[in-house]
């Protein structure tokens, strides 16, 4: 962008910069110039061109005078890279979530590292990566069954690594010069008022709710699918001995409009043991019976003991919650399941509150007792 000032870009130029900036996350500018006051005007330049592609959090200029020499060269590259982490201190809050993301890229580059290390002890020539390749098959085939590896290497190897990487960043603590820039961007920061419904549904969203991929099917662990057409209708009853209106108001908790139920959706969500589903064991894929509804369509009452309730979340811009019952299981062949398009995911820890639920119900004594 010109840092003359008064001059300003073509239309063509803007095009080209919208075109070929397209960051993807967080990101903050630095404009070096001469002008410092430019920093403002392109700030608000951006604000208002760009539409499609995120905004920085923040605009900041550099004086070129305080950082180049009288040849033009960058005099110490020790004070241009402190200036640059002072403008990011300037932003205490976007700050911290990015030092977040730098200490968990060090954790990362610390669980290659030990790999790395274990295999290079394991090899009689240090210099050898073969035995890195032997010991990645290993951690494929241990997650996976051997008969499967060939299906997707890096999901079989991501398995293993994840519960590595995983407890490297539940471990992590505040380091002490990290302390203070937390500690500001916090604040005397205590949730405020709370939470709105809209934005715990948009949290709820990110936290739990995985949009589908154009690669996904529904025979993925916790996906979400439309109930097939063959369990509508006539066929509704047959499969669950009562009609939908009774399983919608009796045994899924919803408030029945006296309309057409097109805020509501029937739907099967994928049940299977994360063991059985990594090893792609053999075998008919479980399914629970689910209600996708409304929270204004949620009574206040007691739900049935068999019915599990989400957390309110946000789907196709509608604060949302899905109910499934343990007393509706439904097994759907592979072939038929992955046909299926999922509507969404339940991410790991949402779905292993549902499975949890349902089996714990599927599995809960009864006794005979006299009053």
């Amino acid at each position: 962008v010109p840092t003359t000032p008064g001059q300003q870009p073509t239309t063509a130029q803007r095009n080209t910069y919208e075109e070929s900036i397209r960051p993807s996350g967080p990101y903050f500018i630095i404009l070096w110039t001469r002008y410092p006051a430019q920093a403002a005007n392109l700030h608000d330049f951006l604000e208002e061109r760009l539409g499609s592609v995120a905004r920085p959090f923040t605009v900041q200029a550099l004086d070129k005078n305080d950082h180049l020499n009288p040849q033009g060269d960058v005099e110490s590259p020790e004070s241009l890279v402190e200036a640059i982490g002072k403008v990011v201190a300037k932003q205490p809050r976007i700050g911290a979530l990015l030092n977040w993301e730098e200490r968990v890229t060090d954790a990362a580059a610390d669980t290659v590292s030990s790999i790395v290390k274990l295999a290079e002890s394991a090899a009689e020539d240090a210099r050898s990566s073969g035995e890195i390749g032997r010991l990645l098959a290993n951690l494929a085939v241990a997650a996976v069954g051997r008969e499967h590896v060939a299906e997707d290497p890096f999901r079989a190897v991501n398995e293993s690594l994840l519960p590595i990487l995983a407890d490297r960043i539940a471990s992590l603590r505040s380091r002490g010069d990290d302390a203070a820039l937390w500690q500001e961007a916090l604040g005397e920061a205590d949730g405020g008022n709370g939470l709105v419904m809209k934005d715990a549904a948009r949290l709820n969203r990110l936290l739990h709710i995985a949009p589908s991929a154009p690669e996904d099917d529904g025979g993925e662990r916790g996906a979400v699918i439309a109930l097939p057409e063959e369990f509508l209708g006539e066929a509704f009853v047959k499969s669950f001995d009562l009609s939908p209106e009774d399983a919608m108001e009796k045994q899924f908790l919803c408030i029945r409009s006296g309309e057409e139920e097109d805020s509501v959706r029937w739907v099967l969500v994928q049940t299977r043991a994360a063991c059985d589903h990594a090893q792609n064991r053999p075998g008919p894929l479980p399914f629970h019976l689910g209600l996708c509804l409304p929270v204004s369509r949620v009574p206040k009452k007691k739900s049935p003991v068999a019915l599990w309730r989400s957390p309110c979340f946000e789907h196709e811009d509608e604060t949302t919650r899905l109910h499934v019952s343990a007393s509706f299981p439904v097994s759907l062949s592979r072939k038929k399941a992955g046909s299926a398009t999922p509507l969404f995911r339940l991410r790991e820890q949402l779905l292993n509150h549902l499975i949890y639920h349902v089996h714990g119900h599927g599995a809960r004594p009864g006794f005979i007792s006299f009053r």
